[in-house]
């Protein structure tokens, strides 16, 4: 497959070499989440359709990556897998996701898109066009894996509704409510059961919020007795 504007591949030589070029990465993730999304391959090389006879991956390197690309990024969400390809050879599969109301950029603080099948700098004055051109996004409201509700913490789930029960602010209508009507009213959950983001950050066990792409900004208010807002903290 040639590379494109949603395609890219690359040698294991860049991750394997004495001085891995983590920041090279880093950028073509950020070029693809600034444009539509994309996937890079890694173990191809440029002019090749197969890995080269006899190539594995380490099982540590997905992790490595998820990890490194973390740190030298900015509202980069990606999924990293080992695949293996039609010669019983393995390569890497990333799949960079989109960056639907955010700009993304790396932790330095550039800004890179995909056109075509080239990583271009994104200059000051076509920040505001980029900034334009994302559509209205809600982050909490969508499924990513698709985890049914009640694989989430038991505990946590038990909490939230014996608190829904107790709470003053909570009217008799909605504490009626089953359990899974519950989870749809607060948006924990889609029309198909399915966690969404919100459901997974609020009652998911440790490994499905670990498996969240992209990390929440949290705001509390806290009010006191005579309801006047006295603290918040993001």
């Amino acid at each position: 497959m040639n590379e494109n504007e949603h395609f890219d591949k690359k040698s294991l030589k860049l991750l394997i070499s004495k001085n891995p070029d983590w920041k090279a990465l880093a950028r073509d993730c950020v070029c693809f989440a600034n444009a539509k999304g994309g996937k890079i391959i890694i173990g191809i090389e440029d002019d090749c359709d197969m890995p080269p006879s006899g190539q594995k991956i380490s099982k540590k390197l997905p992790e490595q990556i998820l990890k490194r690309i973390e740190e030298l990024t900015i509202n980069v969400g990606i999924g990293v897998k080992i695949k293996t390809a039609g010669n019983n050879t393995e390569f890497i599969e990333i799949n960079v996701l989109p960056s639907a109301s955010t700009i993304a950029s790396t932790s330095d603080g550039q800004y890179y898109i995909r056109i075509a099948d080239n990583c271009k700098p994104v200059l000051p004055d076509e920040l505001s066009r980029l900034f334009t051109d994302k559509s209205a996004f809600q982050w909490e409201t969508k499924v990513v894996s698709k985890y049914y509700w009640n694989t989430c913490d038991q505990n946590k789930l038990k909490q939230f509704l014996t608190d829904i029960q107790n709470s003053q602010r909570v009217s008799d209508f909605v504490k009626q409510k089953s359990e899974e009507e519950l989870l749809t009213y607060y948006q924990f959950i889609d029309s198909n059961g399915n966690l969404t983001n919100l459901g997974v950050l609020w009652l998911g066990t440790q490994q499905q919020r670990a498996r969240l792409l992209y990390a929440p900004v949290v705001q509390f208010i806290k009010y006191n007795e005579r309801g006047e807002k006295v603290r918040k903290e993001v």
